[in-house]
């Protein structure tokens, strides 16, 4: 009967003792699949890396603040019923040319034989389109019939301050223009305007001979204008 008993009080006290092994059981048991707690840090702990940072950031330079920049305009635009100006094209200036003009007191020249004599005026314009280097003005007279003398053509020189001989031909021909040398320049838009006188010797025929005045490119041996002033000699 001893060992039964012996074996009962094995098993009590196994019983006994189940309670406790079962609250230290291991890792694989029913226990372990609960989590624990995560450890809460200390407030010392937590303040401890805020006041870090808020120390860094204040003694950190501060950052420059950044510009505006200034609103953009947009540029006036015409409305859609108002038509945009239209810059007119740039046009080329009207050419002109060269021209030949011829005044006399009164319109006309009244010679006294051996009286003095009349002045009158040449005017050459020249125009926009070219200028000129050897332009050459040609007086001439025709032959009258009955007389025994002449006439004198003269030129006012404006440096000298005198009347200077100037060249007159008595004739019924033409002269080509190839004939003729020699002239002054033109410039383009140039004016010149010269002075001359025509007097009678005593012995001119008497009668209308109109003075014939020729404009000659000797450059280009062309006769360039044409034109007269009427001229009358008085019977002596």
């Amino acid at each position: 009967m001893r060992p039964s008993r012996a074996l009962t009080a094995a098993a009590a006290a196994v019983a006994v003792l189940l309670p406790g092994v079962t609250g230290c059981a291991p890792e694989g048991g029913a226990e372990a699949r609960t989590p624990s707690a995560p450890a809460t840090a200390s407030p010392q702990a937590t303040a401890s890396p805020t006041a870090s940072s808020a120390s860094s950031a204040s003694s950190a330079p501060a950052a420059p603040a950044a510009s505006t920049p200034a609103p953009h305009t947009p540029a006036a635009r015409p409305s859609a019923g108002t038509p945009a100006p239209s810059k007119s094209p740039s046009r080329p200036p009207v050419p002109t040319y060269l021209s030949m003009s011829l005044s006399a007191p009164g319109g006309q020249l009244s010679l006294k034989p051996g009286g003095p004599g009349q002045e009158f005026t040449v005017t050459l314009r020249n125009g926009n389109t070219r200028s000129y280097r050897s332009l050459l003005l040609a007086f001439q007279l025709e032959i009258m019939p009955g007389g025994t003398g002449g006439w004198v053509l003269e030129r006012w020189d404006r440096a000298a301050g005198s009347w200077r001989h100037a060249d007159l031909r008595i004739a019924n021909d033409v002269m080509p223009p190839s004939m003729y040398a020699g002239g002054s320049s033109l410039a383009r838009d140039a004016v010149s305007v010269r002075r001359y006188r025509l007097r009678a010797e005593t012995g001119a025929a008497p009668g209308p001979n109109p003075l014939m005045v020729s404009l000659i490119d000797t450059a280009h041996d062309t006769r360039h204008s044409y034109a007269y002033v009427p001229q009358t000699t008085l019977a002596p």
